[in-house]
């Protein structure tokens, strides 16, 4: 069950793609931030999450890479900013599960929002690794 068509999910990524909110030329590397690397494109991650209290409360990232890398990532911090560790924790382990082999049904659609347009990356192998950068991230910031 597709919760976008097509068109829908196109748009989505392309707008996320050419209109990055979070995305700096360079950010300042610290001890907390996470750098992610694919193995087997040039896609890469420099990520600054911030959290107070366990909430995320803003994210930065430099980034190079595929359209799906990058929009993955801006749909991914759209998603999580302002959401406690826990919550964030769950939302990202349905988006993991989701690329990788799951159908969504209503309820992992509800958690993932946006994010929910990259449901067919699992039938693109060589996409699959672009969208997978981000859940490696946040992960390794909880």
């Amino acid at each position: 069950m597709s919760f976008y068509s097509n068109v829908e999910k196109q748009k989505i990524v392309f707008d996320a793609y050419l209109n990055p909110k979070h995305k700096k030329e360079t950010i300042k590397i610290s001890d907390k931030t996470i750098i992610e690397n694919s193995n087997i494109c040039v896609d890469n991650l420099k990520i600054n999450l911030s959290f107070k209290n366990d909430i995320l409360i803003s994210a930065e990232y430099e980034a190079i890479g595929c359209s799906i890398f990058l929009a993955s990532i801006e749909l991914m911090i759209d998603q999580l900013i302002n959401k406690h560790k826990d919550e964030i924790s769950d939302i990202v382990n349905v988006y993991f599960d989701m690329i990788n082999n799951s159908n969504l049904d209503e309820v992992k659609a509800a958690k993932l929002d946006k994010l929910a347009v990259l449901e067919n990356v699992k039938k693109h192998l060589n996409r699959l690794e672009c969208a997978s950068i981000i859940y490696r991230a946040v992960k390794r910031s909880l």
